[in-house]
């Protein structure tokens, strides 16, 4: 009796022992901090002016669009074409629905609210070739009923922003940036107008310069699209490791809560051993990196098991 209460307590100590030495990191990559940039009515400048800028430091952002705007003007500002779209999302930036005319969604009735939201969406799929993952609310105005609607069959929607436009001067934006870091938080930027347009950045220099910063931060910040971290922090926080040693190795079991079929971004494990290690899940070998003595793994949480061994 005494020896089996001592081998159940050995194998709870093992079990414990085992979900300490992984866990899945606060952002991708293991990095200390996550930031999104986000645009919003889907201005001509967005295509001339910043996407090259960010294709040019492998950055990628994500655009609200404005469907009935596409082709013509928001407000007197020239709009892009869903030509310069699909190109833009050919590259991998994101191209989010910002609503088909722009309205309210707090105001409208059932039927209006589900024509503004539907309208752009089929939009949006049918001339880009995707399904908006993310929604950007007009004016950023929101309700609980307006977000449940808009959230729909989505990764997510941009419940918080801060702005980024003619308020704002370099050394803020580093600041901005390097409390991120320092704090391990996601910041959203939003920005309309860049040379015109509604609260213009009139000179973008000082914009591509804290690209250029925030480049210089791979390491430790993470830059991803809105539905990327939307989907990783939403799988981060629903998800549990079920642990178990075998000879040579571990096996980690990741147990993702329902509701979640729309996000699919890899998850970081992060594995907490002296030695190099492989890890494989569902048969297919999976990317392994080593950062701080730390061994990072990229999996699937809707995936099967991760065999995890020493090398």
């Amino acid at each position: 009796m005494v020896k089996k209460a001592f081998l159940m307590v050995l194998a709870a100590w093992a079990g414990a022992a085992t979900a300490q030495e992984v866990h899945v990191a606060k952002y991708y990559g293991d990095r200390r901090a996550a930031v999104t940039y986000t645009f919003d009515d889907g201005l001509l400048e967005h295509y001339t002016r910043v996407f090259p800028e960010l294709r040019k430091r492998g950055l990628k952002a994500t655009f609200g669009i404005i469907g009935s705007k596409v082709g013509r003007d928001m407000k007197g500002t020239p709009c892009l074409t869903w030509a310069m779209l699909r190109e833009m999302a050919a590259d991998g930036q994101e191209i989010a629905s910002h609503g088909w005319e722009h309205r309210n969604v707090t105001t409208l009735g059932p039927e209006a609210l589900r024509h503004e939201i539907e309208r752009n969406d089929s939009a949006i799929r049918d001339s880009v070739g995707a399904f908006p993952l993310t929604f950007f609310y007009p004016g950023n105005r929101k309700d609980s009923l307006a977000v449940a609607r808009c959230e729909a069959g989505r990764v997510g929607s941009r419940l918080r922003q801060v702005s980024m436009g003619s308020k704002r001067d370099s050394a803020w934006m580093r600041r901005w940036a390097d409390a991120l870091v320092e704090r391990g938080e996601w910041g959203i930027a939003m920005t309309h107008g860049i040379t015109t347009g509604y609260d213009a950045l009139g000179d973008p220099s000082r914009f591509w310069e804290h690209l250029d910063y925030v480049a210089s931060l791979r390491d430790s910040l993470w830059v991803g699209t809105l539905a990327e971290v939307t989907a990783y922090v939403r799988e981060r926080d629903n998800v549990r490791l079920d642990t178990v040693r075998r000879p040579g190795g571990i096996v980690v079991t990741p147990r993702l809560a329902p509701g979640l079929a729309e996000c699919r971004h890899p998850l970081t494990l992060v594995v907490l051993s002296g030695r190099p290690v492989r890890a494989v899940q569902g048969g297919r070998p999976l990317s392994v990196s080593v950062r701080a003595g730390k061994s990072l793994v990229d999996f699937d949480p809707h995936g099967g098991e991760i065999l995890i061994e020493e090398i």
